[in-house]
């Protein structure tokens, strides 16, 4: 507003000075040559100043003139505007209002405030949006799913209501609809990422393993998962495939996926106990025996030493102790290889030589019940019954360690349902961990070193009676105060 106020005041000086120059001696005569007619008028004499003032008045009204007209040219268009201004507010404000209604769970003001959102707008697409979008939030399913299913038919809206539709029906178990929204979305353009992690968590749910892992080849071709975490995927459904065709009696097959696993991830435990045993069932324990050996370089388990030790039954104490010794020679000092040590001594009936080695792990924190059995075996064996059931009474109540809940009493190891596979192919391959459902589920844990007669540990046990020396007598027999009882 200043600009135009300081040009105002610019022209009038500019005007005032003009009108000083010219002066109000010098006149202009306008005459006709016409001697008669309209174009015939007597001379007319002004002067410069009259002149001035004159035509500053033509062009201010002038100016004045075409502005009215202009301004009421416009006034409809105005008038149209802000009409539409006002109706596209409350627009905003039904949008607004159906939003929040739907994060607070109010389905009744969501449903309203969305159908206000339709009429206000004037754009069908754009309702069905914010009503689809406040359904979602208030946990309405199916009728966000309604929403979006309208939203198909046009083609700007097509992409966002696949992906709304894959989405909801997946959140609401409707796998099969899940994986037909989001393959569809993933057909036609590879490079939504959404509908590859929509498509494969869909395929992987509903334990379609074949095709979750073209879909898994696809999304790497595409970029959407490189390097280990597409390894370790893969052979997490590779195994899970395997398992599925070994209980199926097709052991061929299933060696083959259980190989192809062990390519992608040598450290995937479950996938080398399939293919050893599989090999085991036709003869090959020495092609077993070197899968194991690398899949136990690669990450010692628990699972892989009992499969090992599986492999030549009936063999002799000292030969398998020969065999142990370059079983774990990669590391022989892992906790593992130890334990391995520790049971294989037992088992050998040398408790002393079992216990120098477990006596280290003993002055743990808090020694698991799998190290509290392997000692209470040791003392057994050395007759010291007092300390055997003591260390058999801290078993029970010890912590769990869950690698060796992967094996069951009956000694398989890694006995997985479809749901923990389908739960191992994001553990595992996205992070590289285990699950662990056996623990999960409170079953029985194999004996380290079990006799016979002996009942399988529960992980939860029965509360039982404390002794009020007992955590003195446990205190000192792990500093080694007190010689062991010779009763």
């Amino acid at each position: 507003m200043s600009k135009y106020l300081i040009a105002l005041l610019v022209f009038i000086a500019l005007l005032a000075g003009a009108l000083l120059f010219v002066g109000d001696n010098a006149a202009l005569i306008i005459t006709s040559s016409a001697q008669d007619g309209l174009l015939a008028f007597p001379p007319i004499e002004m002067t410069f100043q009259a002149v001035i003032l004159f035509g500053t008045a033509l062009m201010v009204g002038t100016i004045a003139l075409w502005s009215i007209l202009l301004w009421i040219w416009r006034l409809p268009r105005r008038l149209k505007s802000g009409v539409g201004m006002r109706k596209r507010n409350r627009a905003i404000d039904a949008m607004e209002e159906a939003l929040i209604a739907g994060a607070e769970g109010d389905i009744d003001r969501a449903r309203k405030a969305s159908a206000r959102v339709r009429d206000l707008a004037g754009s069908t697409d754009l309702g069905h949006i914010i009503s689809a979008t406040a359904a979602e939030a208030c946990g309405d399913s199916d009728a966000a799913v309604e929403h979006y299913s309208a939203m198909l038919d046009s083609p700007k809206t097509r992409p966002t209501a696949q992906r709304g539709l894959a989405q909801a029906k997946l959140a609401t178990g409707d796998l099969p609809g899940a994986v037909e929204a989001a393959r569809e979305a993933f057909d036609q353009n590879v490079q939504a990422r959404w509908a590859f992690d929509t498509l494969f968590k869909a395929l992987v749910a509903d334990y379609r393993w074949t095709e979750a892992r073209d879909v898994l080849e696809k999304g790497r071709a595409a970029k959407h998962i490189t390097g280990d975490v597409f390894s370790r995927r893969r052979a997490v459904l590779l195994s899970a495939e395997a398992d599925y065709w070994m209980d199926h009696g097709q052991h061929d097959k299933s060696l083959e996926l259980a190989q192809s696993a062990l390519k992608d991830a040598p450290d995937f435990a479950p996938a080398a106990a399939i293919a050893a045993y599989e090999l085991t069932a036709t003869g090959g324990q020495k092609k077993a025996a070197s899968l194991l050996e690398r899949a136990w370089k690669s990450a010692p388990h628990p699972a892989i030493a009992i499969a090992y030790l599986d492999l030549y039954p009936g063999e002799s104490v000292d030969t398998q102790g020969s065999r142990l010794k370059r079983f774990i020679a990669s590391d022989p000092e892992h906790r593992e290889a130890e334990l391995l040590m520790i049971d294989h001594h037992l088992r050998a009936k040398r408790p002393v030589d079992a216990l120098s080695l477990l006596s280290p792990l003993l002055s743990e924190d808090e020694p698991t019940a799998r190290l509290c059995l392997l000692a209470a075996q040791a003392e057994r064996d050395l007759d010291n019954e007092a300390d055997a059931r003591l260390w058999t009474e801290r078993a029970a109540t010890a912590p769990h360690e869950l690698d060796w809940s992967d094996l069951d009493p009956e000694g398989p190891g890694f006995a997985y349902e479809p749901q923990d596979w389908r739960r191992l192919v994001f553990s595992y391959g996205d992070t590289g961990a285990l699950v662990h459902p056996r623990a999960e589920r409170q079953e029985s844990v194999r004996r380290p070193t079990p006799e016979p007669n002996t009942e399988p540990l529960r992980l939860v046990a029965p509360e039982i009676d404390a002794d009020p020396d007992l955590a003195q007598r446990f205190d000192d027999l792990l500093d080694g105060e007190d010689e062991p009882s010779k009763d």
